[in-house]
């Protein structure tokens, strides 16, 4: 065979190869190691992914074929025990098993183990605990008790006096885990040393709680009363508290009465909290009788809890609370108002939040969500009271919960004579007040001395007009019949509109309308934000007589032209600019537009 049919030969057979690992995804599975490519992975999983249940048990038996191999490797079992978690059976048990040897493939068998529903998982794994040692044994502990397996208890309750600290935790833990009768008479009989007693305690709470899951409460709640009693881990007291209360029935609320005044802090805290979880009626009322001896901490717990359970009952005794010297109480009591409270707690919450702080931002929050009948009128008389911090609370309230029943009352106060009182009407009015109370805020503004105030409040009142442009040509054209100051506090709006119709009315205005519009015409053309207004700022520019008109006319046009929003292009630009110096005469004017000048041709 010469030298070029051998190369042919060897690239075919190349070829073969790597075509039949490509049509079999295992044949190179075994030597698979982390960071080498993985289609060979994706292949299998694609595979499993694809099959029904019918069709696990070809795909088990290829897997389990391949760790069988004396040259497969961690990577390669691994991913096995990954896929076997997933369609592994029975027939996967002694495999798995065997890789509990390997200290390095123990955990990721153990997991594969953990969740397949045979009585062989449970039986290989607790003749494999008996010859293990270290973290092989603690790792089939934990799969045991991952499993709830009853038999464990026998075998590890021999291990709480091996000395061994590690084994020791694992052992607690996993009784703990196991539960039932056995587990919790192992926990309760345990002699551990002092480092061990509050994770004894602490696991032998979760073996009752799972012996009161199974069925068996009275036996359950029998241990929770004891810890609760003669306990001394604090986790555990905790935990038996939240026992009885779960499963203890009446005793449940006695020991709740109790803790509360537990010299313990975060016992009393969750004997507040777990009275959340209580339906017995009783509860609240027994809570309110407490409420008043409690440290500060307990009574913001009590509080809570008694605001989570939206018994009305407790108003009494909430809205006591909202005279506490304690701001936290205090603020506690106000919030717990939304769901415990009615229109009668209306006039404290604004006495509230008239002030500032915490206290009075939670009165403010109540204010806004408290849902019952009779509160917008309880605010609504309000608006009458003698103390105007208090109107404008109710004013603003009344704003946020969208009452608009309120609008001619609002009306009504913004042409008050007392300022404040107009003042909180008008913030009131402030984006609430809508299209339909346009011709009252033109007849306000006619009036008002501060007409800045109430223009902004008529400008939102056209939103739902159009777009801006419009919004202004429709409110100019409303404002027909009214005087000079009026028409002039308006005009200023027109940059606001900033758009054709706008700027026509502005122009307009400046060159034939009455003396007095003349200047916040100009003013309003100066404030022009586009290039659209360049050509009436220089038309006012060229015809004014009025130095300050020249000064501002310059300094807008200048500033519309640097904004790089503007659409002109450089020639445009500087033409503008040229003409524009010819019409200044002041020399700090003239060096400000050759400064323009320049900085414009930069840019080109």
């Amino acid at each position: 065979m010469n030298k070029c049919v051998s190369l042919t030969f060897t690239f075919l057979t190349a070829l073969a190869l790597s075509a039949s690992a490509q049509t079999n995804p295992y044949a190179e599975l075994s030597s698979y190691d982390f960071g080498k490519k993985s289609e060979m992975l994706a292949a299998i999983q694609q595979e499993i992914r694809e099959a029904k249940p019918a069709g696990y048990p070809a795909i088990e038996t290829k897997l389990l074929a391949t760790i069988a191999k004396p040259e497969a490797t961690y990577a390669c079992k691994k991913f096995v025990c990954e896929q076997l978690r997933m369609i592994g059976s029975e027939a996967c048990v002694a495999p798995l098993l065997k890789l509990l040897n390997e200290e390095k493939s123990a955990d990721v068998a153990r997991l594969a183990l953990e969740n397949l529903p045979c009585k062989a998982v449970c039986d290989g794994l607790l003749a494999a605990l008996k010859s293990s040692s270290g973290k092989i044994q603690i790792g089939i502990i934990n799969t045991l008790a991952a499993r709830h397996n009853p038999e464990l208890v026998g075998v590890v309750k021999g291990y709480l006096g091996s000395g061994n600290a590690d084994l020791i935790r694992a052992s607690l833990q996993a009784l703990g885990r196991v539960g039932g009768a056995g587990a919790v008479a192992a926990l309760k009989s345990a002699k551990v040393s002092a480092e061990f007693e509050p994770l004894r305690e602490r696991t032998l709470m979760d073996a009752a709680f799972n012996l009161a899951k199974a069925g068996d409460k009275g036996a359950a709640v029998a241990v929770f009363d004891e810890e609760f009693k003669k306990g001394k881990s604090q986790p555990a007291v905790i935990a038996a508290l939240n026992g009885l209360v779960d499963f203890g029935g009446a005793r449940g609320l006695i020991v709740v009465c109790s803790a509360l005044k537990d010299q313990q802090l975060q016992v009393a805290l969750a004997a507040a909290k777990a009275a959340q979880r209580m339906e017995n009626k009783a509860v609240t009322k027994e809570l309110c009788s407490a409420l008043p001896g409690l440290p500060a901490a307990v009574q913001v717990a009590v509080i809570r809890t008694l605001s989570e359970r939206g018994d009305k009952s407790a108003l009494p005794a909430v809205k006591t609370a909202l005279g506490s010297d304690v701001e936290a109480v205090k603020m506690e009591a106000a919030l717990a108002l939304e769901k415990v409270g009615n229109s009668s707690v209306v006039g404290d919450l604004i006495a509230l939040a008239t002030a500032e702080g915490d206290v009075a931002a939670a009165a403010q929050q109540t204010l806004g969500r408290i849902n019952a009948k009779g509160v917008n009128e309880a605010m609504t008389k309000m608006l009458d009271d003698a103390d105007v911090k208090k109107v404008r609370v109710a004013a603003l309230t009344l704003k946020a919960r969208a009452d608009r029943s309120i609008m001619g009352r609002l009306m009504k106060m913004a042409g008050s004579e007392k300022s404040d009182v107009r003042g909180a009407a008008l913030d009131a009015l402030d984006g609430f007040a809508g299209a339909e109370e346009m011709p009252a805020l033109l007849a306000l503004l006619e009036k008002a001395d501060n007409k800045d105030k109430v223009a902004s409040v008529l400008w939102k009142a056209t939103q739902a007009l159009g777009k801006e442009d419009e919004r202004f040509a429709k409110l100019w054209a409303s404002a027909s019949g009214c005087s000079e100051p009026t028409k002039a506090t308006l005009i200023s709006l027109a940059s606001t509109g900033a758009g054709a119709e706008s700027l026509k009315i502005a122009k307009e205005t400046f060159a034939s309308g009455p003396a007095a519009l003349k200047d916040p015409a100009a003013r309003a053309l100066f404030n022009w934000k586009s290039d659209a207004g360049v050509g009436p700022i220089m038309d006012v520019i060229a015809k004014t007589s009025d130095a300050k008109h020249k000064i501002l006319g310059a300094r807008a046009v200048v500033r519309i032209l640097n904004d790089r929003k503007c659409g002109w292009n450089t020639k445009k630009k500087t033409e503008t600019l040229q003409k524009l110096l010819s019409l200044m005469e002041r020399p700090e004017d003239k060096k400000m537009i050759e400064g323009a000048i320049a900085t414009v041709g930069k840019k080109k």
